[in-house]
């Protein structure tokens, strides 16, 4: 088997591009790198239009074709690299809104301040700002993945780590459902991550054991490891700290470990404050 470099001083017009043989001229792949394989396509396509080549002009038409593909190969590269400029532009922006609590309409505006913005100071990047989608569909979309990615991190360090422990809080938004808040704090090699893990809509009692049940569901739902919960933390609400049949105290006997609990410093300083 002759090597690639001697068909093209033959002059088949054939150049190795991502692991496999394209033709120069019509930008074919050829399937097996055989000279059989790569002299019949040359005969049976291309023969009857540069066989009239020779010597340096046949040189020149295959070095002028190579520089074509190259040119081709670099637009195609700075598309792609244009697009996830505009990508990664567009999930900041979802970002900053979901951050500040904005309405998800606000993209619009934002790209609208923008496209004012590069017309001004960079003419030449206006076109990836009218590349960016920003309507409520797309940064709504954008927010869920952001919030996904979040999730799949977190439940990777609590698998990760040598202990974690629970923060719980429960109160009634406007519309007289009690929410439950769960925030988790992981730790491993003395680093520290605090998260808000779930938030628990209850739309029954809220008593320790509707309480405790929720807890349960959310060990499910994150895959936690009740054998890793060493701390648990709460507002000192009764249906959460009451000694026989609270949250804690329910907690405390369904694990075989020992759990440290806190009441939370912030709750008791408001009370304090109160009184």
């Amino acid at each position: 088997m002759s090597s690639l470099q001697d068909f093209l001083d033959c002059g088949f017009f054939v150049i190795e591009h991502n692991d496999s043989i394209l033709c120069l001229i019509c930008q074919e792949k050829i399937a097996v790198f055989k000279e059989y394989n790569i002299k019949r396509h040359y005969s049976t396509k291309h023969a009857t239009k540069v066989d009239c080549l020779m010597g340096q002009v046949r040189i020149d038409r295959v070095n002028s074709l190579k520089q074509n593909i190259s040119g081709q190969q670099l637009l195609f590269k700075a598309a792609n690299q244009s697009s996830e400029a505009a990508t990664k532009i567009s999930v900041l922006i979802a970002k900053a809104i979901a951050k500040r609590g904005k309405p998800l309409s606000d993209g619009e505006f934002v790209k609208d301040c923008l496209g004012i913005f590069t017309s001004v100071a960079c003419p030449d990047k206006k076109s990836m700002v009218e590349k960016t989608s920003h309507s409520h569909q797309t940064i709504a979309r954008r927010v869920d993945d952001l919030a996904s990615n979040i999730q799949d991190s977190l439940i990777q360090r609590v698998d990760a780590c040598q202990f974690y422990s629970l923060g719980l809080d429960e109160s009634t938004d406007v519309s007289d459902t009690a929410q439950l808040a769960i925030f988790i704090r992981v730790t491993k090699n003395f680093e520290i991550v605090e998260e808000l893990l779930d938030l628990c809509p209850i739309n029954r009692t809220t008593t320790g054991k509707d309480i405790f049940s929720e807890v349960k569901h959310a060990f499910v739902k994150f895959n936690l490891s009740e054998g890793k919960l060493c701390g648990l933390t709460t507002d000192g609400a009764p249906s959460l700290t009451g000694k026989n049949n609270g949250f804690v105290s329910l907690m405390v006997k369904s694990v075989p470990q020992e759990i440290i609990t806190h009441h939370c410093i912030i709750h008791q300083e408001q009370l304090c404050a109160k009184t």
